[in-house]
């Protein structure tokens, strides 16, 4: 599993590349910034068992209720853009991620998404 985290200015595009992904692997994604917007998120599943990723992104570990910054729907591909951005606010300098697969834990899965940083 690799993440690969790269400014310029303030824009920042992380790459994750991940094998042997089930529901329940998490990534930590160490962007050294407290608030930033995901502009950009595109997430696929490059094999493995699994059809389908439904990612979730947070503030910590395993997220849940108000730690959620973005949750998708379940897709074999995803890239979505957002408007406004999804705000994030990490006293920790770091988002959690989960690919959640539907099945297996084989799976292999590149995530990119894009932040401006600040708000």
């Amino acid at each position: 599993m690799s993440v690969q985290v790269s400014r310029k200015g303030s824009e920042i595009v992380v790459v994750v590349s991940q094998t042997s992904v089930g529901a329940a692997t998490e990534v930590e994604i160490p962007l050294g910034i407290a608030r930033g917007r995901i502009l950009r998120h595109k997430s696929y599943r490059t094999g493995g068992s699994g059809a389908t990723v439904n990612p979730i992104i947070g503030l910590a570990t395993n997220p849940a209720g108000f730690n959620i910054v973005l949750e998708e729907d379940a897709a074999s591909f995803i890239d979505n853009s957002y408007a406004g951005g999804g705000i994030t606010f990490s006293s920790t300098g770091s988002l959690f991620m989960r690919s959640r697969p539907d099945a297996g834990s084989d799976n292999a899965i590149t995530t990119v998404l894009h932040i401006s940083v600040g708000w």
